[in-house]
């Protein structure tokens, strides 16, 4: 096979030729130049491209970087700014001045001394150890005692202007009323102006213990209130809000606050309704609405009344529910269903309501020595205790530490009635009168001595009229000596000497 190599050695002329005959044989690539190399291989001949002195898209980089250090280091010159300026706020927050100038801005606001201790603020709250605040003696408030609060600030409250916020809550607070002496101011004016404000939209607190009267002589107190005071309501109106809460009146039952809407209107409080419970009992509800004037000692304030399936001994003592046991439920009337109050230097108050048994509740009289005598003399043991479902009324009246049961009118058709009024007084003794009816049928003619202490029959029953004495633990009546007193019948009866009252009310005893 004859050999292809190309020879080692070429003349001038041989090489012009065979560098003309390769010519043709170059391919243009769309990168650059496709040519044949001397050993016969192939490559590609690109162009060198001279640098451009203008690169635009580097030079739109550049300044994209350059912008973004500067946002970065006006950023950071921001921040450390504002964390200086906001430690200089807070410094300045819990200095002496800043301190003085909200204690001025409370005494212009509220009228009161202030006493202001371990006050202190955070970024986002200010909170005190204790804040008393206490009014002149023209004021019916006497002074409000805060253990503490608590309050979430707008970042404006570092200023000093006005301290902001939506609401202040404490732990427990007191406050005292009391009889104010209208002749003295009601406000304390150390200072008359001040820079800013304290705006805040509501106050509250978990425990909240409010007295009424001088500590020499407690008028009355609620304790352990969960209290809401909202400075504007949706109306414009202050307003306070209490659920919960201990209700202590010497002399009257134990109550608790189930809830209250409360009012105020320049002097006045307006009652929207205070919803009140019997200290033993969840169901029944004494509710009281109305206008409060304490400022105007010559005239009374009086608020309506309204009960529903309440105890008798929630409205009118422990003593009374010893002897009347049940439920009652106001009935309308004009002239009662109302609580009085006159705010003089000696308050007083005045209840008078109208009731009758709550529904689907007994009521049941009990106690009275005349009950036992009766249910041993007709040998009925219901007599003992009775109970009247229906049929129930009388008025209730509390005054001057009295209580009276006015009107009343219990009938147990078939068995009895009772009709009267019955008194108790601070010392808690009994006085009054009961009309005692008995169902004509119940008195046998054999009794003599019962029959002849009942008089003729009228509503159906037989009545006498017994003396009520004694106290409300150990009540008392004149039944024994009207018995002893009766007029036997000209004729003895069979079962030979008429027995004595003690052994006919003896238990055990046969009649």
């Amino acid at each position: 096979m004859p050999s292809t190599s190309e020879p080692e050695k070429y003349s001038i002329e041989e090489m012009m030729e065979r560098l003309q005959s390769r010519t043709g044989d170059e391919i243009v690539h769309p990168e650059g130049e496709l040519v044949s190399r001397a050993d016969g291989s192939q490559a590609i001949k690109v162009r060198k491209r001279k640098r451009r002195t203008s690169q635009p898209h580097k030079q739109d980089l550049a300044q994209t970087r350059r912008a973004r250090v500067i946002q970065v280091s006006a950023s950071l010159i921001l921040l450390f700014g504002a964390i200086l300026g906001c430690g200089i706020a807070i410094v300045y927050a819990n200095s002496a001045p800043f301190r003085d100038g909200l204690v001025k801005k409370i005494n212009v606001i509220t009228g009161a001394e202030v006493e202001l201790n371990q006050f202190r603020m955070t970024p986002s709250r200010a909170n005190a150890g204790q804040l008393v605040l206490s009014w002149p003696e023209g004021n019916v408030i006497k002074s409000l005692n805060s253990r503490g609060f608590s309050a979430e600030i707008a970042p404006s409250s570092f200023f000093g202007k006005s301290m902001e916020g939506e609401y202040v809550t404490t732990p427990e607070a007191t406050l005292t009323l009391r009889n104010p002496d209208f002749g003295k101011p009601a406000r304390f004016s150390k200072h008359t102006e001040v820079s800013g404000t304290i705006d805040f939209g509501a106050y509250s607190t978990p425990n909240l213990h409010v007295i009424f009267g001088e500590s020499t002589a407690v008028l009355g107190r609620i304790d352990k209130a969960e209290a809401s005071f909202l400075v504007r309501n949706p109306s414009g109106r202050p307003q306070l809000l209490l659920n919960r809460g201990d209700i202590t009146i010497p002399g009257w039952p134990n109550l608790k606050i189930d809830r209250s809407h409360i009012e105020f209107r320049g002097s006045e409080l307006d009652i929207i309704g205070l919803r009140l419970r019997h200290e033993n009992d969840s169901q029944g509800a004494l509710e009281l609405s109305g206008t409060l004037s304490p400022y105007n000692s010559n005239q009374a304030s009086t608020l309506a009344v309204q009960m529903q399936a309440f105890p008798i001994a929630g409205i009118a003592g422990p003593e009374w529910g010893r002897l009347f046991n049940g439920k009652i439920d106001t009935t309308s009337s004009p002239q009662s269903n109302f609580l009085s109050i006159t705010p003089s230097p000696s308050p007083e108050s005045n209840l008078m309501i109208s009731f009758s048994n709550s529904l689907a509740t007994s009521f049941r009289v009990t106690g009275f020595p005349f009950l036992f005598a009766l249910s041993q003399l007709l040998n009925d043991k219901w007599f003992e205790r009775p109970v009247f479902e229906s049929d129930v009324s009388g008025i209730i009246r509390r005054q001057h530490g009295n209580v009276r049961f006015e009107d009343l009118n219990f009938i147990s058709k078939g068995r009895m009635s009772l009709r009267g009024n019955i008194s108790m007084g601070e010392d808690r003794k009994l006085s009054g009168n009961l009309e005692v009816g008995v169902a004509e049928g119940m008195i046998s003619d054999s009794n003599l001595k019962l029959n002849a202490m009942f008089g003729p029959v009228n509503d159906g029953f037989r009545w006498m009229s017994l003396t009520i004495s004694g106290t409300g633990t150990t009540p008392t009546d004149n039944f024994r000596e009207l018995f002893d007193a009766a007029v036997s019948k000209p004729t003895p009866p069979k079962t030979g000497n008429i027995p004595s009252f003690e052994e006919l009310t003896t238990p055990g005893k046969d009649q």
